[in-house]
């Protein structure tokens, strides 16, 4: 999405809990960072935001939210597990999880490919542990747990998992007021990073200008 910008792509699922898994990453950086998410790697930098407030500059979140495991399906994650168990994780990708996220063309096979690649490189372990955070995380609304950085949230118009009410709860959390900004992507759906990059890009691109210039 922004190739030309440095950055380091972290994969998160090496501790069992995640205030260590958090705690794992805050680690990796001696000063504050922006830190970029998507879906349940969103989750994560929200959490680590709220647990070490030093080593965040900015959040960008795409296409994730601030809501406690208990609200979300854990009847899914549990037939999620087992299929990935039983059948492996490209089968899971390729049968279960990309027909959810809208890709049953021909034309996003290219997408689902990838998706089969990365689960692979992630592992039945991480995959697992990354189950568990979604499961066992609090939730920053209630009570609500204010974000003292800059935070830009980006969401799918189309997205059934994270609809635009989740980004626009994100970005009420940024304090003070103003600091946070949520924007929808017409038409888009879960995928929206793999599947309209130009246009994610250019709201990261002005979000970091405005960082730049002290506009935020």
């Amino acid at each position: 999405m922004l190739a030309d910008l440095p950055a380091t792509t972290l994969l998160v699922g090496d501790c069992a809990d995640l205030d260590d898994e958090v705690d794992r990453l805050a680690a990796l950086t001696p000063l504050p960072t922006i830190w970029l998410g998507h879906s349940l790697g969103g989750i994560v930098a929200l959490h680590l935001a709220a647990r070490h407030p030093d080593k965040v500059a900015a959040l960008v979140l795409l296409g994730s939210n601030a809501r406690a495991g208990r609200e979300t399906r854990e009847d899914r994650r549990i037939a999620q597990w087992a299929m990935a168990q039983l059948d492996g994780l490209t089968a899971l990708v390729r049968d279960d999880l990309a027909p959810a996220y809208g890709l049953n063309t021909r034309a996003q096979s290219a997408i689902t490919a990838s998706l089969c690649a990365q689960a692979e490189t992630i592992g039945l372990m991480r995959f697992e542990r990354q189950l568990g955070y979604a499961r066992a995380r609090p939730g920053l609304l209630a009570p609500r747990q204010p974000l003292g950085c800059p935070v830009l949230a980006l969401s799918g118009e189309r997205d059934p998992l994270c609809p635009p009410l989740h980004g626009t709860e994100i970005a009420s959390l940024a304090q003070p007021p103003g600091r946070g900004e949520h924007h929808t992507l017409d038409g888009a759906g879960h995928l929206f990073p793999m599947q309209q990059p130009d246009v994610a890009a250019r709201h990261l691109r002005r979000f970091l200008t405005s960082l730049e210039q002290g506009a935020i």
